[in-house]
């Protein structure tokens, strides 16, 4: 992202921290500004005002007055700042010209005649020929680069914006584009403006922010992650300062430690990280992030031309050979393969040295056992570690290599060695539970992960339940958070026997796997003394934190998601967990849009939006996309409109695709979901790309520009390979968006609804109802346990109304607990009025003034901004 200088220059601004002014305004929508010299007139600071609209920003009163007093040159860095940054964010910082200028007017509704008319000119018209269709003559032009000749009669050079023939970009030259129509004035929206705050002072924040970050008990998404890495990257080693004395997730000290040795003199680097480093994969990790991969060692994915002939022994290839298919023709097909290592960076030699000796500081069975658990990784560091150069000073380390190697240093085979996981799967291969509670009790994570197994395995056997049960007990303290929050809605669930088993695979993107599950059912007892060992020990972390007088909770948090497997999630405007349900806004017409540029020298990319329309049933009734322009009802009425299939999306303007959707026609003619689609269709894979990003708007009409940041409610990043994103899905007759944030594998090309259906008709509703079943915690669940362990009142906001309970005089966390879930109309306060002092308030909008100091979760800013992410809540 190209910052402008507001970020770097002024009187008042510090030449340092860039990226903190940006990720600040962004996350807590704060500017930071000391008191000016100067008083700028009132009309100009209304222009401010009127251009920040155009985003759905205002200033507040405060904020307002103290850049009133800037001087004029620094008020105009900030102002255009501040757009470059909220604009960036929304999407609006690119140039969004669909393929049909006058979209949504205007748009082929015969798009087989279309095609028709397409493939014929492609083919068969020639230069100074007169024109095919309408046998005019000089009305032909040639276009450049693709060569292709169109008439100006047959298709209106006025509403394209490329090639008619083949939707690539062509050169704007040609008289047969006529002059773009008039810049679209902006249609009304009619949504409230999102409030920016002034900042007290930016060290403090970017401080709590760090340490918050620090604290996670989980990984962090994408998005946290560019911001963690960029404060480390611009506070150096003024950054460990702030830095808590321990940091739960072994990928946030590598983050953090690598990111400063980018930055700063090693020595000092991994003197303060040494304390955090416990294991050899922190090591790893350690000089992956240094190198600028990623931490998570989830390996890299890659494509290697496989010939015809040995790819169609492969079962993955068993559909792309039918007959007539496009590979029967070619001489290789990509195969994707996962590559175990990454570009080291120069490691020189005094690092090398440190990192062996934190290596050879490590108990030698764990340094073997951790190293051959990434043990390619570590086979491919072996070559810039260079152990052997130092195996008298580094012994252990030495060996390890050897054990890793399967070989030593002379040749002759290496030691072997039982690693902790042999002996588990030992045990559980013997169907002995006993054995395996001995070895899970040394490893509490481990045991807080197999424990649904270890039940499984001890059935039928009641000194095996117990013990599993004791052990649960007795280790359930070091259990990590997220785990408990992830048990807590699970186990539940088990009582009965499921359908349909998902499983969540690490990875860069979310791809979820479904199976039948075969697991028995759990006894009730069972499941109830584990729940209420849960809930002990969560109400018992959450009371160590700082209490409040009131906890304000939106009940609409309900159909939001707890966080989990954050890496994999889209970086978006809005931190919207997957599995989460938002209301559709009555009266809005919905338009998803797709923005995608090439790298400058890349390869042309095809991208398509799409939105495929199925039954209560998921029997599918039709298709938006670039081969059906327009979806009709049953009725005649159009449901749905394609501004048109761009082929190309050159350096730097790249390219845009938008598709309305008119979610009460589609309701009246039979469609209960729709679901957006995202398909690579061929090209670079989308995290190849210079950028990609796609989102939805809600509008009061679908006239005006093309894109109205102000609209806005979604906006996100494509990452992952190819195949197809799975993001969206609009439930008509519930009147809600489900948002998936799932990739579903495809192949490596020629990716659309068509050949996708039978993976969208089988994923979308299985992952609807896994979501529905409450196997996954809401965020109005976890805001409750926080309220009953921190609060002396809990206020409940839904439906326009306040309702409040108080805890009782002496009345314990569990009790309280107990009465906030079922909100009896007999223990609700009167009248309640939040007090002037500060609160906690968990929010889905943060549409409500709350009081100065309040810490504030909201999902969608507002009157108030977000202080907290979701994911501190869980730490």
């Amino acid at each position: 992202m190209r910052l402008h200088p507001f970020f770097a220059m002024g009187p008042t601004m510090s030449v340092d921290f860039k990226e903190t002014r940006a990720l600040l305004l962004r996350r807590q929508s704060s500017v930071f500004a000391v008191e000016g010299a100067e008083r700028q007139p009132e009309a100009c600071m209304q222009l401010f005002d009127i251009d920040l609209a155009k985003l759905g920003y205002a200033l507040s009163q405060r904020l307002r007055a103290r850049l009133q007093t800037q001087a004029a040159p620094a008020l105009s860095a900030i102002q255009e700042g501040i757009w470059n940054v909220l604009a960036t964010q929304l999407g609006g910082h690119r140039q969004h010209t669909p393929l049909f200028r006058r979209f949504p007017n205007d748009v082929p509704h015969n798009t087989e005649r279309l095609w028709i008319d397409r493939v014929l000119t492609h083919f068969m018209q020639a230069p100074g020929q007169p024109c095919l269709h309408c046998a005019r003559t000089g009305t032909t032009h040639v276009l450049k680069p693709c060569q292709h000749v169109v008439c100006d009669a047959c298709f209106d050079g006025g509403n394209y914006s490329a090639c008619p023939i083949c939707h690539r970009h062509a050169d704007r030259d040609s008289p047969f584009f006529l002059p773009a129509p008039g810049p679209k004035q902006k249609a009304a929206a009619h949504a409230p403006l999102k409030l920016i705050d002034l900042g007290a002072s930016m060290d403090d924040t970017a401080q709590a922010l760090v340490r918050a970050m620090c604290e996670r008990k989980q990984a962090m998404s994408p998005a946290d992650t560019d911001d963690f890495k960029a404060l480390a990257g611009e506070y150096g080693l003024r950054l460990l300062a702030w830095v808590p004395d321990q940091i739960p997730v072994r990928e946030n000290i590598a983050l953090l430690f690598g990111t400063l040795l980018q930055k700063c003199e090693p020595a000092a680097v991994l003197a303060a990280a040494a304390p955090h480093i416990g294991s050899a994969t922190d090591v790893i990790r350690l000089i992956a992030a240094y190198s600028g991969a990623d931490p998570s060692l989830q390996g890299q994915e890659v494509y290697r031309q496989v010939p015809v002939e040995q790819a169609r022994r492969y079962v993955r290839f068993k559909d792309w050979f039918v007959p007539d298919s496009y590979w029967n023709e070619q001489p290789s097909v990509p195969m994707r393969v996962s590559i175990k290592r990454f570009k080291v960076a120069k490691l020189a030699r005094p690092l090398r040295r440190a990192l062996l000796g934190l290596l050879e500081g490590m108990h030698p069975n764990a340094l073997t056992e951790d190293m051959l658990r990434h043990r390619s990784y570590w086979v491919w560091l072996g070559q810039f570690l260079h152990p052997h150069e130092y195996h008298k000073r580094f012994p252990q380390v030495a060996f390890a290599f050897s054990v890793i190697r399967k070989k030593g240093p002379d040749g002759t085979p290496g030691p072997q060695f039982e690693t902790f996981y042999a002996g588990l799967e030992q045990a559980v291969m013997r169907k002995d539970a006993m054995a395996m509670v001995t070895l899970l009790r040394q490893r509490p994570g481990e045991l807080a992960r197999r424990f649904d197994h270890a039940l499984r395995v001890a059935a039928g056997d009641s000194a095996a339940s117990s013990a599993v049960l004791d052990a649960f007990a007795k280790c359930a303290p070091q259990f990590a958070t997220p785990v408990l929050l992830t048990l807590r809605a699970l186990l539940p669930t088990r009582l009965h026997a499921g359908e349909t088993r998902i499983y969540w695979p690490k990875g860069s993107v979310a791809t979820g796997f479904m199976a039948p599950d075969q697991r028995p059912p759990l006894p009730q007892e069972t499941v109830n003394q584990a729940v209420a060992l849960i809930e002990r020990e969560l109400l018992a972390r959450f009371s160590s934190k700082p209490t409040v007088g009131d906890w304000l909770i939106d009940a609409a948090l309900a159909d939001i998601m707890v966080p989990f497997n954050e890496r994999t999630a889209s970086r978006s405007a809005i931190q919207l967990p997957r599995g989460s349900v938002l209301p559709v806004p009555p009266g809005k017409k919905a338009r998803l849009f797709l923005h995608w540029c090439q790298p400058e020298n890349g390869q042309r990319s095809d991208l398509d939006l799409s939105v495929a329309f199925y039954d209560d049933q998921w029997r599918f009734r039709g298709v938006c996309s670039y081969y059906q322009l327009t979806c009709k009802g049953s009725d005649g009425s159009i449901i749905a409109t394609s501004a048109g299939d761009l082929t190309d999306a050159p350096f730097p303007d790249g390219a845009s695709e938008f598709v309305d959707l008119d979610c009460e026609l589609a309701r009246q003619n039979g469609v209960r979901y729709a679901v957006a689609v995202l398909n690579n269709y061929s090209g670079m894979p989308f995290e190849d790309l210079e950028h990609a990003f796609a989102g939805l708007m809600f509008r009061d009409d679908v006239q005006g520009a093309h894109f109205d940041p102000r609209t806005v409610a979604l906006r996100f990043d494509l990452a992952g390979t190819n195949g197809v994103f799975l993001p969206m899905v609009f439930d008509l007759r519930e009147n809600q968006l489900h948002w998936l944030d799932l990739y579903a594998p495809g192949g490596f090309e020629f990716n659309n609804v068509a050949t996708s259906t039978a993976a969208i008709s089988a994923v979308c509703p299985a992952m609807i109802a896994y979501f529905a079943s409450s196997i996954r915690m809401s965020m109005f669940h976890l805001a409750l346990l926080h309220g009953a362990a921190r609060a002396q009142r809990v206020i409940l906001r839904g439906d326009g109304t306040l309702r409040a309970l108080s805890r009782h005089e002496g009345e314990d966390n569990a009790s309280f607990l107990a009465r906030l879930r079922k909100w009896n109309p007999q223990d609700v306060d009167s009248a309640p009025v939040m007090h002037e002092a500060p609160l906690f308030a968990a929010l889905l909008d943060a549409d409500i003034a709350l009081p100065e100091n309040s810490i504030v979760y909201a999902l969608r800013p507002g009157l108030s901004a977000a202080t907290i992410a979701a994911s501190d809540l869980i730490s």
